[in-house]
C-alpha cells in the first residue's frame, strides 16, 4: 500500500479499488525498494543503493556473488560471499553509479553461485540520467 500510495495522485485510485485511504500510511515505497526478483531503475541519477533479501528454501549452503553491471552504471553488491542457513534470510545490498548519460535502457545481472549448485539471477534494468548542475555567470 505505501508504494500504490506513493505514486502521484494516485489516492483516490487506490481508495477506489482497494477501500483503504492513503491518509493511513505515513511513508511511501520507491518502486526500487520493493523486494522483487529484479531490480529497475527509470532514471539513475548519480547513485542509488537498493537492497534485496533472498531467502533459502533449500539447505544450508555457501554462495559466491558476481555480476555483470549495465552499460554506463558501476554497480557493487555486498557482502560478495555469505553461508545461509535453510529457512534463513540474506540481505544483499546493492551500489549503482552512473558513469554516463544515455537515453537507453541497458541491462546487467546479479549472480548467485552456490556451493551445492544452485544459481540464482537478479536481472537489472537502468536507464541513466545524469542531472547537470550548471550555472551561469
Amino acid at each position: 500500500m505505501s508504494f500504490l500510495c506513493g505514486i502521484n495522485g494516485s489516492a483516490p485510485v487506490v481508495l477506489n479499488y482497494t477501500g483503504q485511504n492513503c491518509g493511513l500510511y505515513n511513508s511511501t515505497v520507491y518502486g526500487p525498494d520493493l523486494n522483487l526478483p529484479s531490480i529497475t531503475i527509470s532514471k539513475l541519477n548519480q547513485s542509488r543503493t537498493v537492497q534485496r533479501i533472498v531467502l533459502n528454501t533449500a539447505q544450508n549452503e555457501s554462495y559466491s556473488v558476481g555480476w555483470t553491471a549495465p552499460y554506463g552504471v558501476s554497480l557493487k553488491v555486498s557482502p560478495t560471499h555469505f553461508w545461509i542457513g535453510s529457512g534463513e534470510k540474506q540481505i544483499l545490498s546493492v551500489l549503482l553509479n552512473a558513469t554516463v548519460n544515455s537515453s537507453l535502457s541497458s541491462f546487467g545481472r546479479i549472480g548467485l553461485f552456490g556451493n551445492q549448485g544452485h544459481v540464482l539471477n537478479i536481472p537489472i534494468s537502468i536507464m541513466v540520467k545524469i542531472s547537470s548542475n550548471t550555472t551561469s555567470s
